[in-house]
């Protein structure tokens, strides 16, 4: 008896909540013809608050643009060592690389003569012995 009545609201609460979440549809504002959805001439002077908001809009524009410069600016004199820095690195790496690849360039067909030599040395050899 006792688990009933906590086991009943508890039942019950899903359905309380799906009742308190059901609402109407919001209304979605008739389209415009500019961007912001402004009514002209209705409350307010539209065409003086359209022109302010087009106005702001580009400022904003601006602004955006000039901080992104200056925080590229700036990150580029920070960085600007320590990028000098790996440029030298990384040509002396570069180096090492070309030395690293002449000397194996070299090494195949050193390799390939040598098998060739050999193989003919002791065919000959071969041939001197049965003789």
């Amino acid at each position: 008896m006792k688990l009933k009545t906590p086991l009943l609201a508890i039942l019950l609460l899903p359905l309380l909540t799906l009742n308190s979440y059901s609402q109407m549809p919001a209304e979605l504002p008739d389209s415009q013809s500019n961007d912001y959805g402004i009514v002209l001439e209705r409350f307010y002077p539209g065409t003086l608050v359209l022109e302010l908001l087009l106005a702001a809009e580009t400022e904003i524009d601006t602004a955006v643009t000039e901080a992104f410069a200056e925080g590229y600016k700036a990150a580029s004199l920070r960085y600007a060592p320590e990028l000098a820095s790996l440029r030298i690195t990384e040509s002396a790496l570069r180096l090492e690389l070309d030395a690293e690849r002449r000397k194996h360039r070299r090494f195949w067909p050193a390799v390939g003569v040598s098998a060739g030599v050999s193989f003919l040395a002791g065919f000959f050899l071969h041939s001197a012995a049965a003789r």
